[in-house]
């Protein structure tokens, strides 16, 4: 077994070290993925009840009658069942409300309870506070702000007692004067942070238990692939340093450890015929394997850098096909370019509207933020390389800025040593140049030429339909605006000439209203275009609103006879109701508004038949005053025409 894991000097064996390594790193991994998890669990669940407990405080604020509140004096009264009732049904309304309870504070500044209603697992256990009672443990977020809460506050943190664990919101609640009256509090469970943490903490150790055998034996498996041929090896060229040149490793891969072995057969091949010039062959072999392996690593690196230029190429592409935001594309372009090819500045600029200047839109080093915050510009075919190139809308290389006569200067970018600038050219037009720094020397080729290129066509794409999808989005936008308002005007016009408002159903009863039903909900509806939801023991209410392309016309209003929850077909049933009274409704306009416009072409066409077949002035000076009375009912008619004194 010792040798099974242990070398013959006492040493774990490779395969042995693999498998520890891969167990370490796999028990490791599991500590740390179980750590964050259940940080990032515990901060999710106790943000997600403090916005609960938030909204429901503030809703339970609303709800208090701070009038009727001031009067509470005794606790068996009429008015303080009334309050407590109405708090006990908010409270059944979520079954993680433990308790909900008003508080006033003394002169002293002790907090004492009005009135509390608690559920029944915490009835059972402590009941509800009196009327006056002190609430002689309350955080310090209450004590602190009990004078000053003019909005809901939570508790940064869950309380947990013997009673369970909590965390309690406060919000202050009003008279009609204005004057604050007291503050409510509301405590919601949080048993589900310790469930979680329980959660966690179980899954993290079977994890861990799962992970022990399954990385030893992958560690183990990889370890004995990657040491048996080593081993096999090992032994041959110790038989041959004792002499036995018969000694041969069977190849059976090829990968680095097969050429080793074929190297090693090829060797030993060599020692069996030139046994005599040992020394001169081995010596010539390995001044042949040096500069195979130097020239393998120049072509890998060659490759190397081949593929990630494609690559750059290839996420340029995808940004184009993913961002539509100039502001947003320019940046990651730089980047990319930048990450991949070692550039320590990557700067693009574009032509300014008055042709004059190539501006730097964006970029990725330090220096070039600096030069972007000021609004860095350069002149067009001026100084610079950027300039040069904008001017001439040729590609510009310096390969030693101290010897390029073109070079400019740049104290904000003192390390570079070699610059290359390709233009961005849409068709015939330069708009603008990518310009890359090095801070290297001859850190430029033709081909890095010839791929910047091709990286500058495709950001003149990008930033072609980037300008296009600007002023597409813009004009749909115009057009989106111009015709709700088109829209809201005429229906506007129409509602004025209807005479109902409305048809209300009451259970076997159709008949129409004059005025509109008026609520808060309704408004609500109105304004944001969303249904709401009316909470109510006896007539709960959905209201929907009747939107045409975005624009409210009007309400679906559905109230029900008997307490109950809406199910999901109801509610997809009244919303499609709702579309096809909209839809419907428009129908209807359009053809009123249509029979309008027929008949008013129809009149004037038989008042101008009528004048035209008149055959003197009076006649048709007569005709025309006759018909336009009888078109407009009502109306006194007068025509003269224009004498010589006027």
């Amino acid at each position: 077994m010792n040798r099974f894991f242990f070398t013959q000097q006492g040493t774990l064996r490779f395969r042995a070290r693999i498998a520890l390594a891969f167990t370490f790193i796999g028990i490791l991994v599991s500590i740390v993925a179980s750590i964050s998890l259940y940080n990032s669990a515990r901060i999710q669940i106790i943000k997600q009840i403090q916005q609960r407990a938030i909204t429901i405080a503030s809703l339970t604020a609303i709800q208090q009658n701070g009038d009727l509140h001031s009067t509470l004096t005794e606790q068996d009264s009429s008015t303080y069942n009334s309050v407590r009732n109405r708090n006990t049904i908010i409270m059944n309304t979520d079954k993680e409300i433990t308790s909900i309870y008003t508080m006033r504070r003394d002169e002293t500044g002790n907090i004492y309870f009005v009135v509390d209603v608690v559920n029944d697992s915490l009835s059972v256990l402590r009941g509800p506070a009196k009327l006056g009672e002190f609430y002689i443990d309350a955080s310090e977020v209450l004590q602190n702000n009990f004078g000053t809460i003019n909005s809901t506050i939570v508790e940064s943190q869950p309380y947990t007692d013997s009673w369970g664990t909590t965390l309690s919101a406060y919000a202050p609640f009003y008279r009609s004067n204005g004057e604050i009256e007291g503050i409510v509090g509301v405590d919601i469970s949080a048993n589900v942070i310790e469930t979680a943490q329980q959660e966690i903490i179980a899954t993290s150790f079977y994890l861990i238990l799962g992970l022990i055998p399954l990385t030893g034996i992958a560690g183990w498996i990889l370890g004995t692939v990657t040491a048996t041929p080593i081993e096999k090896i090992a032994e041959s060229a110790q038989k041959i340093i004792n002499g036995d040149f018969s000694q041969t490793v069977q190849v059976h891969s090829r990968d680095d450890i097969g050429l080793l072995a074929t190297t090693f057969n090829k060797m030993t091949d060599q020692l069996r015929g030139l046994i005599s010039n040992l020394e001169s062959r081995v010596s010539e072999r390995t001044v042949e394997l040096t500069a195979q392996t130097q020239e393998l690593q120049t072509l890998a690196k060659q490759e190397e850098r081949r593929a990630s230029q494609f690559q750059t190429i290839a996420q340029v592409s995808s940004i184009i096909n993913t961002v539509q935001s100039t502001e947003e594309l320019l940046p990651r372009i730089t980047n990319i370019i930048s990450d991949q090819f070692g550039y320590y500045h990557t700067g693009i600029f574009l032509i300014s509207a008055d042709g004059r200047y190539a501006v730097l839109s964006a970029t990725n080093s330090p220096g070039g933020k600096k030069m972007l915050a000021r609004n860095h510009r350069l002149k067009v075919g001026a100084a610079g390389i950027v300039g040069f190139v904008t001017g001439t809308g040729v590609p510009r290389i310096a390969l030693d800025v101290g010897d390029d006569a073109v070079f400019f200067d740049n104290p904000d970018l003192p390390d570079t040593r070699s610059e290359a600038a390709v233009p961005l050219r849409a068709g015939k037009q330069i708009i603008g140049a990518l310009d890359v720094q090095s801070e290297t020397s001859a850190a430029f080729s033709p081909a890095d030429v010839e791929l910047l290129s091709i990286l500058a066509d495709q950001v003149t794409i990008a930033i072609e339909n980037s300008r296009l999808f600007e002023q597409t989005r813009k004009s749909l936008a115009d057009a989106q605006n111009v015709y709700r308002q088109y829209l809201k005007t005429q229906w506007t016009e129409f509602l004025k000439d209807e005479k109902k408002t409305g048809y209300r159903y009451a259970l076997t009863k159709t008949y129409a209203i004059d005025q509109a039903v008026d609520s808060p909900q309704t408004q609500q509806a109105k304004v944001s275009g969303k249904t709401q939801f009316i909470k109510d023991e006896k007539f709960p209410q959905i209201i929907i609103p009747i939107k045409l392309r975005d624009e409210v016309v009007g309400v679906l209003n559905i109230t029900s006879q008997t307490n109950r929850e809406w199910t999901e077909d109801e509610l997809d049933i009244a919303q499609a109701v709702a579309e096809r009274v909209a839809i419907a409704s428009e129908n209807a306009r359009l053809l009123s508004e249509t029979q309008r416009k027929a008949a008013k072409e129809e009149t004037i066409g038989q008042i101008t038949s009528k004048i035209s077949s008149s055959v003197n002035m009076h006649n048709i000076l007569q005709t025309t005053v006759e018909e336009i009375g009888r078109a407009i009912p009502g109306s006194e008619i007068v025509i003269q025409l224009r004498g010589q004194d006027n």
